[in-house]
């Protein structure tokens, strides 16, 4: 089990970031602190988002990494623009969701973006639609622990390459 190639740059310019905490490891979903892992998830997410990585070529956790943080993050910075902002990536952010586990978001999400198409881009109608779907996890601070509790627990199967 190793840390692909392609990553690693990404992985060492990751932890370089200032709104990650200091003396995180490359391998940072290994670091005892839970604080940081949501930050470095983050900040790994809109990295590999901007790289211009294939997908094929990654191990599936840093795909899903990429989706689901980057779309996190979309959502804390544009709101229910973020499904227009990411409009063509959606239908893979969905199937993260729901290979995570949190098929609640994903179908919350997909009648939020029925609402926002049908509504000409209403912020009401969008939000409306999706807490139709409240479930476990509507909470975004509850969503981002949930997804860094994931990809730490099954990190070996999900962010090595298999050797």
């Amino acid at each position: 089990m190793s840390l692909p190639e392609s990553v690693r740059p990404i992985l060492e310019s990751v932890i370089r970031q200032p709104t990650v905490a200091r003396g995180l490891p490359l391998e940072f979903w290994r670091h005892p602190d839970h604080r940081a892992w949501i930050d470095a998830f983050t900040e790994l997410a809109i990295a590999l988002t901007q790289s211009d990585l294939d997908e094929a070529s990654l191990p599936r956790g840093y795909v899903l990494i990429a989706y689901l943080f980057d779309w996190e993050a979309q959502c804390q910075f544009s709101g229910w623009h973020a499904l227009e902002n990411r409009r063509n990536e959606l239908p893979a952010i969905f199937v993260a969701y729901e290979e995570v586990g949190l098929e609640g978001e994903a179908e919350a999400l997909r009648r939020a973006l029925q609402a926002w198409d049908a509504s000409g881009g209403d912020h009401v109608a969008a939000g409306a639609a999706y807490n139709t779907t409240r479930h476990g996890y509507s909470v975004d601070l509850d969503r981002l622990e949930y997804l860094a509790g994931y990809f730490i627990d099954h990190a070996d199967r999900l962010l090595y390459d298999a050797a």
